[in-house]
């Protein structure tokens, strides 16, 4: 029997207009779109969170639904034991939408619930045209054949955040806009050290050990096509020294978590991280005298930061009530709810400047601060990923740390993080 869970009920208005057009095209299994207006009959909608949601964004798309679509209820069915995804499907109860991001959409075609929406789309006459290119190409990663399998709702994006009171003690100037990885290097050295109480002082930390680094190049530690690693070049190479530098700086060895010196302990300088303004809120709160600005970027990669992790609603194949899921899909994604979740300090996938200019102006945490440094920088676009990405990722991480503290050289690193990620590729398919 399925445990219970927490549900999120929302009321919701149909408007009934008959969408002509369309009706020419034949409809394929699993791809169907009724060539009549959505019923305006009540409906219960079911939404999987197979990734996580600011319930604050929740109640945005609450309220809206009620005025919207009154004959629509939403059930939100968080992913805890027993209502996982994968669940929910093997219990015979799959969901009308599935709440997840780009990344996994690969991982979804042997659920067999992937839904091409671009008939449905058209029917319904949603304009497409609202959301920046970029990313809802973005959305499209996993889709062999140009396949709409979601709408873009929210994303992630990268900063460099500082601590303006270890600038103030060090009397250095603080971070600025536009900086290289080289610039940020040479600012950490110089306020990487011990301080007036005697404490040791971090200069930097990049967050996520070589990963985070590696993205605005583009590059992938196993090639998706092949399924072989790709580690043993020259930039590779240049991210691994780069990274080592960092940590090579005097009193600025790897210590303890990083966003845990930062937000906490208030004994690292510069930090690169995604969208935390929750947990700035909180370290504020606790004295985190604190500010940002746009992420480092490569030289022949100008305003490049790392993969934006684009949050998607996803209608499924088999739901039955696809006209209604995509109602409440138009009203997440509406200018009414996006606004207010810019207000509050999310990025939004549509391109109307007014998204950006507005952005954590609802935000106390966010008053004063160079919010507007982060639309300096656009994401890489975001990789097709190899199914061993997380496991080769682990391996890359941990070779990394034998690099640095001298047990072997690059080359070698990388040459051997080739042979061992294959060898563990092949182990996997064997």
């Amino acid at each position: 029997m399925m445990k219970p869970c927490k549900t999120f009920f929302i009321a919701a208005t149909v408007s009934a207009i008959m969408i002509a057009g369309c009706s020419n095209e034949k409809p394929t299994p699993g791809n169907t779109a009724s060539t009549t207006a959505p019923s305006s009959e009540p409906v219960t909608i079911k939404i999987s969170m197979d990734t996580t949601l600011d319930e604050d964004l929740m109640i945005q798309i609450q309220e809206q639904l009620k005025k919207d679509h009154p004959n629509i209820t939403v059930e939100f069915i968080k992913a805890v034991k027993g209502t996982t995804l994968q669940e929910l499907i093997i219990a015979g109860q799959p969901p009308d939408i599935v709440l997840t991001y780009n990344g996994k959409i690969a991982s979804y075609q042997d659920l067999d619930i992937l839904y091409d929406m671009t008939p449905l789309l058209k029917q319904m006459n949603v304009d497409l045209g609202r959301f920046d290119p970029s990313i809802l190409e973005d959305s499209k990663i996993g889709a062999a054949n140009n396949e709409i399998y979601g709408l873009p709702l929210s994303l992630n994006y990268h900063a460099l955040y500082y601590n303006k009171d270890i600038f103030d003690k060090f009397g250095v100037p603080y971070p600025t806009d536009g900086m290289t990885w080289d610039q940020v290097l040479q600012l950490a050295k110089k306020v990487t050290g011990v301080d007036s109480s005697g404490m040791q002082i971090r200069g930097f930390d990049p967050g996520n050990s070589v990963i985070w680094v590696s993205q605005p190049l583009g590059i992938a530690v196993v090639d998706p096509k092949t399924e072989k690693a790709t580690m043993n070049n020259d930039q590779w190479k240049k991210v691994f020294e780069m990274v080592k530098s960092f940590y090579s700086i005097p009193g600025n060895e790897p210590k303890g978590t990083p966003k845990d010196s930062f937000l906490k302990d208030k004994l690292l300088a510069m930090y690169t991280d995604l969208s935390i303004i929750n947990d700035l809120e909180l370290a504020a709160a606790n004295g985190l005298n604190w500010d940002m600005v746009q992420y480092p970027s490569y030289p022949e990669k100008p305003n490049i930061y790392g993969n934006a992790s684009v949050n998607m609603l996803m209608i499924t194949k088999t739901s039955q009530h696809k006209e209604q899921a995509l109602q409440v899909i138009q009203t997440a994604v509406s200018d009414a709810v996006q606004l207010e979740s810019a207000r509050k300090g999310r990025v939004t996938p549509l391109k109307e400047p007014m998204f950006k200019t507005e952005f954590g102006k609802s935000r106390d945490v966010l008053k004063g601060k160079n919010v507007q440094g982060i639309f300096k920088s656009k994401p890489v676009k975001y990789p097709v990923a190899s199914k061993y990405r997380s496991k080769a990722e682990s391996m890359v991480r941990d070779k990394f740390t034998e690099y640095m503290t001298g047990k072997i050289d690059v080359n070698t690193a990388l040459s051997r993080l080739d042979e061992e990620i294959n060898k563990m590729i092949q182990g996997s398919t064997q």
